[in-house]
């Protein structure tokens, strides 16, 4: 059974493919350390910002307030889909919620105490750099199990998660 589709405003495709394209080019293809590397973080960590930023003022489902995370209501969602094959979010459902405010946190997490480790007052903490790597694991963790979870939720509920976060085509008569 097809259920209602959500159609994400420019902003929120535009912060959700820079961090999905910058991620995992920082994560898999940039010297830890060197300057390219600092460089994409501060960018994942701007990007975000913008986003929370935006997530302030716009209007649902882009508002922050519409998904905030519960774990619980994230466990009863997950139960109800998997009961009856659909899911009539518009905009983040509760899991979705949990996923991308944990992306976020870990994110932030990340940039925070990358930029930390390069500074006088943190150079050569183990701790900092325990905090940063922990935080970089954790939301690669998060990101392989939002993509699994993209393409197991489209599977199961007929809904295509991915198309919704794509740009719109236009209708031309040729």
């Amino acid at each position: 059974m097809k259920t209602k589709s959500t159609h994400w405003d420019p902003v929120v495709k535009v912060t959700h493919w820079a961090v999905a394209s910058l991620f995992p080019l920082n994560f898999f293809l940039t010297k830890a350390g060197s300057d390219v590397h600092q460089y994409i973080g501060y960018s994942l960590v701007g990007i975000i910002v913008i986003r929370l930023a935006w997530g302030c003022i716009a209007p649902p489902p882009a508002r922050l307030t519409s998904f905030l995370p519960s774990i619980p209501n994230a466990v009863s969602h997950l139960k109800e889909v998997i009961e009856t094959s659909t899911d009539d979010y518009q905009g983040h459902n509760p899991a979705g919620a949990v996923m991308i405010w944990s992306m976020w946190g870990s994110v932030l997490v990340a940039g925070t105490s990358g930029f930390m480790m390069e500074t006088d007052q943190y150079w050569g903490e183990d701790w900092i750099k325990l905090v940063h790597h922990g935080a970089v694991n954790v939301s690669f963790l998060c990101v392989c199990l939002h993509i699994c979870a993209v393409i197991i939720m489209s599977r199961i509920t007929g809904r295509s998660y991915l198309r919704n976060m794509l740009p719109k085509r236009k209708n031309t008569k040729t």
